[in-house]
């Protein structure tokens, strides 16, 4: 063990710290730590800068986190201009596939509110950016939610929409024909009287090709009074096509057809003062006019439709 030392005035030296007076000064070394530890915690006094130090390195640390958060509020600030923007694509996509737009009332219940008072146990400022980021938090997750549930009907409808498409009678059945009789009423050039023509007449040569005009299932191939050769076909979505006047079909009952698909050969069976096509479309189960489905008018002239790429596509 290392002596300690002290300097002599008496005798000009040092001379060695031993026994009682070593003692002492260990002694008084402790005494003097202590006292100083007990009035620095009692009186408050920061007799070596620590307490200055603590704050200078808290002060720092709230700096960077009051920084950290003001730029966290202006992240969120911008994911909600972003939300803000779907939200209104959304109301375009949902008017391209015919479904209603949610409602503002509804979104704003759906988005809610948070309360923003809560303390957090730190400064007033630091507090308030955490308020309003936990806020925005809160109303980005509402609003996301809203949000990816209206995609999910759109998706669902644009899909039943392809199927609805695929199937509507929405070409005319027989290539560059020509409507000869309207839907509706009409003084019957056999019977010779008023009554309901429930479709239309297409003038054609006997044995042209007859088309699907939506695709559906064959539900009847055969003779049915007036109407001669008959093949019906249900399109499914509460639409249903009647073929009438044939002289072959050419498909059979059960049988799936695609828009575009040659049923049968034109013909001048049944009640006819000629070779025609008589074609009707049902709307759940009551006649409506067949024109009024054309898109493109009565005399179809894409060649692509009658050969089945259009339900393809």
């Amino acid at each position: 063990m290392r002596k300690l030392y002290y300097y002599s005035k008496s005798d000009l030296s040092y001379k060695a710290i031993g026994g009682a007076r070593l003692s002492l000064v260990v002694i008084a070394l402790v005494f003097a730590s202590s006292l100083m530890t007990m009035l620095s915690g009692y009186f408050g006094l920061d007799l070596f800068g620590l307490k200055s130090l603590r704050a200078d390195s808290m002060s720092r640390e709230n700096a960077v986190l009051k920084a950290q958060l003001t730029s966290l509020n202006d992240k969120l600030d911008n994911f909600k201009l972003v939300i803000r923007k779907l939200g209104n694509s959304d109301d375009q996509l949902r008017t391209s596939v015919n479904l209603p737009l949610i409602p503002e009332d509804v979104r704003k219940v759906a988005v809610g509110g948070v309360e923003i008072n809560r303390d957090y146990g730190v400064p007033a400022d630091a507090n308030r950016l955490i308020a309003n980021a936990s806020n925005s938090l809160y109303t980005l997750e509402r609003e996301a939610k809203l949000q990816q549930q209206s995609y999910e009907q759109i998706l669902s409808k644009y899909k039943s929409n392809q199927q609805l498409f695929a199937h509507i009678p929405a070409i005319d059945p027989i290539r560059h024909g020509t409507i000869t009789d309207g839907f509706g009423m009409r003084f019957h050039p056999i019977l010779h009287m008023l009554l309901m023509h429930e479709g239309i007449d297409i003038a054609c040569p006997a044995g042209s090709h007859v088309h699907a005009t939506g695709n559906g299932v064959v539900t009847y191939v055969g003779r049915r009074g007036g109407y001669g050769n008959v093949v019906e076909i249900d399109n499914g979505f509460g639409y249903s096509t009647l073929f009438a006047h044939l002289e072959k079909p050419l498909v059979s009952d059960g049988q799936k057809v695609k828009r575009g698909q040659v049923i049968a050969l034109s013909g001048d069976t049944g009640l006819s003062t000629g070779p025609h096509l008589h074609y009707g479309v049902m709307k759940n189960g009551v006649f409506v006019d067949p024109s009024g489905y054309f898109f493109e008018g009565p005399e179809y002239k894409t060649r692509a439709l009658y050969a089945g790429e259009l339900a393809q596509k």
